[in-house]
């Protein structure tokens, strides 16, 4: 890095930030790439360690950087988009390596309108959706437990023809894959959030022997469902134990 030239009424933290995001974005610094101590940038960058510091710190909120505590900063391995919502598939919301979480499929069939699925798929009282449920493990370790839910038959055709397919419950190669992914694979429109919602809460007996918890112990939980121009086409809620934080990534640079 050579010295830095603030711009006229920048402060330094945000010159610094620019010059290293732009830096990360032009893949000068690949990702996962260890960056240099604090006190070597602020060497080759002619600013103080403070300054450093706190550049990096924006660096992180905004999902360009990862600390991993008695190691280091290191660039992240997938950059946040611009966007209000980044609606990463839930296999990439954890912020983790590439190979370290992995889906596993333990239910898949046509299932009964609820109220759920009723309002935010805006299915009629007596159409039947389909339902995939999966767990979500990083390492051995269950970390997740996912409930997908699309519209049936006409609807789900309407949409785009290769989609059934696609998601055909019984094809052992999709049983490692959410339906969110597969659906951003296939369809050329940018989905739009109808629903993201995260809150507090505890999973209930059931989910909870899924997870390996206990009934009342705490998780996060997750809703979401994209609409195209053809209608709401996706919903999902995700059950997220404790300990496991999710890489939200957000920009309102659009605003």
């Amino acid at each position: 890095m050579s010295p830095l030239t603030a711009g006229s009424g920048q402060p330094l933290r945000v010159a610094v930030y620019s010059r290293l995001s732009a830096a990360i974005r032009r893949g000068l610094l690949l990702p996962g790439a260890m960056l240099p101590k604090e006190s070597d940038l602020g060497e080759q960058m002619g600013v103080s360690r403070t300054v450093i510091r706190e550049a990096l710190m924006l660096l992180e909120e905004d999902g360009l950087l990862l600390t991993r505590r008695g190691i280091g900063r290191f660039v992240t391995h997938k950059l946040p988009t611009p966007g209000l919502e980044n609606l990463l598939p839930p296999e990439e919301i954890f912020g983790c390596p590439p190979g370290e979480i992995r889906l596993q499929r333990i239910d898949a069939r046509l299932q009964q309108p609820s109220d759920f699925t009723h309002k935010l798929l805006e299915t009629s009282d007596d159409d039947a959706s389909w339902f995939c449920e999966s767990l979500i493990y990083s390492g051995n370790t269950v970390i997740a437990l996912l409930q997908e839910h699309l519209p049936a038959g006409q609807r789900l055709d309407a949409a785009d023809p290769r989609i059934a397919p696609a998601v055909d419950f019984s094809a052992r190669q999709y049983h490692c894959r959410s339906v969110h992914s597969l659906l951003l694979n296939i369809l050329q429109e940018t989905p739009q959030p109808a629903v993201c919602q995260l809150q507090a809460g505890v999973p209930g007996e059931d989910r909870g022997k899924k997870l390996d918890i206990a009934a009342d112990a705490p998780v996060m939980v997750l809703t979401r469902s994209l609409r195209y121009p053809s209608g709401p086409l996706y919903l999902a809620k995700m059950v997220i134990k404790a300990g496991f934080p999710l890489s939200i990534n957000q920009s309102v640079s659009a605003l």
